[in-house]
C-alpha cells in the first residue's frame, strides 16, 4: 500500500487508522485507492491460481488454464454487449453483464460436459465455444464507434484498479464459495492426475466430482475476469511455480501454496499501475509456458529435467 507511483512511509500507513488521520490526502489515497487494489491483487491472484490448478488437474494437461472452458470469452462478450453495441443493462452496469456472460458460457458447458466422459473432449468443446463467442465480440468491435471500441480495450487489458471497497464484499464471496467447490473434491483432484479409473477404483465418482471442480474453477474465473478483466497466465504459470518448488501432487499442499504465490506475483504486478497488468503478467508468463514445453520434450527423452 505504501510503494507506487507516489511512495509514502510507514507511519502515512499507521497514521490512516487513527480516528482521526493527520492527513486528508494521504488517507484518501490509501483507503480508497491503494487498499482496493491490494484486495483486487489478493483474490484474483487467489482465485485464478486455484482455478488453473484444478483445471490442470482435471485435464492432466500442463498448459490447461482457467480460461480453457471460454469463461473469460463469455465475460468479455457480456461487456462488449454494454460498450460495443449499445445495448443497456440499465443500472445493472458492467460487471453484471460481464458475469452474466461467463456464468452463461458456463452453463452451456456443464450441461454438455454430461455428453462426454473424456475430459480431453470437454476441453475441445471449451475451445469451440470460446471461439464461437470470441466471433461475436469480434463481429461488435467491426461494427462499433471508435470512442466504445477504446473503452473495450482498455477493459480488455486487465487492471486490479477497478475494484471498489463497496464491491470487494462480493468479489470475497464469491471467491470463497469457488474454492469450497474445489476443496470438497480435493480427493478426487489427487486422484485424478492417475487416471480416471483410479479415482473410480477409489469410489468417487468422477463424473460429479468434476462437475463440482469445473463449477467451482467457473465461478473463480468468472468473479476474477469480472472485477479485474481477463488477465493472463497467472492462472497458467503459478501451478507449476508450485509444483517446482514443492515436488508434490499433494493438493493439500498445493492449493495453499498456489494461493500464496497467486497473491504475492499479483501484489508485486500490482506496484506497477501505469503498466497494463496484462503486458506484465505476459511478460512472466510467456517464459513459464516456453519452461514447460521444453521440461516436456526434454522428460519425454528421459532428463531429469522435467521430473
Amino acid at each position: 500500500m505504501i510503494l507506487g507511483p507516489a511512495s509514502f512511509s510507514f507511519e502515512d500507513f499507521i497514521g490512516i487508522w487513527q480516528s482521526e488521520p493527520a492527513n486528508f490526502f494521504i488517507s484518501k489515497v490509501l483507503l480508497e485507492l491503494r487498499l482496493p487494489r491490494v484486495f483486487a491483487a489478493l483474490l484474483t491472484g487467489t482465485a485464478l491460481s486455484v482455478a488453473g490448478l484444478s483445471l490442470q488437474s482435471v485435464f492432466r494437461n500442463p498448459l490447461a488454464g482457467p480460461f480453457v472452458l471460454g469463461i473469460s470469452s463469455g465475460a468479455s462478450l457480456g461487456v462488449a454487449l454494454v460498450l460495443l453495441s449499445g445495448f443497456s443493462y440499465g443500472a445493472l452496469g458492467l460487471f453484471p453483464a460481464a458475469a452474466l456472460g461467463a456464468f452463461a458460457v458456463t452453463l452451456v458447458v456443464l450441461t454438455l460436459s454430461r455428453l462426454f466422459d473424456n475430459p480431453a473432449m470437454l476441453l475441445v468443446v471449451g475451445l469451440m465455444i470460446s471461439y464461437i463467442v470470441d466471433a461475436f465480440v469480434t463481429l461488435l468491435m467491426h461494427f462499433s464507434n471508435a470512442e466504445a471500441l477504446r473503452s473495450y480495450v482498455a477493459w480488455g487489458m486487465g487492471s486490479f484498479s477497478r475494484l471498489t471497497l463497496q464491491e470487494t464484499p462480493t468479489f470475497l464471496i464469491a471467491t470463497l464459495l469457488g474454492l469450497s467447490f474445489i476443496i470438497l473434491s480435493m480427493r478426487y483432484l489427487n486422484a485424478v492426475r492417475l487416471g480416471d479409473d483410479f479415482a473410480k477404483g477409489l469410489g468417487l465418482s468422477v463424473r460429479t466430482h468434476r462437475t463440482l471442480v469445473l463449477f467451482g474453477a467457473s465461478i473463480l474465473t468468472a468473479a476474477a475476469t469480472v472485477y479485474c478483466g481477463p488477465v493472463a497466465f497467472l492462472g497458467l504459470a503459478v501451478p507449476h511455480i508450485a509444483f517446482a518448488l514443492f515436488r508434490t501432487t499433494n493438493h493439500r499442499i498445493l492449493i495453499p501454496a498456489s494461493i500464496l504465490i497467486g497473491m504475492s506475483l499479483s501484489l508485486c504486478v500490482g506496484l506497477f499501475p501505469q503498466i497494463p497488468l496484462n503486458a506484465m503478467m505476459s511478460l512472466f508468463g510467456v517464459p513459464v509456458v516456453f519452461w514447460v514445453l521444453f521440461a516436456s520434450r526434454y522428460k519425454a527423452r528421459g532428463g531429469p529435467f522435467g521430473s
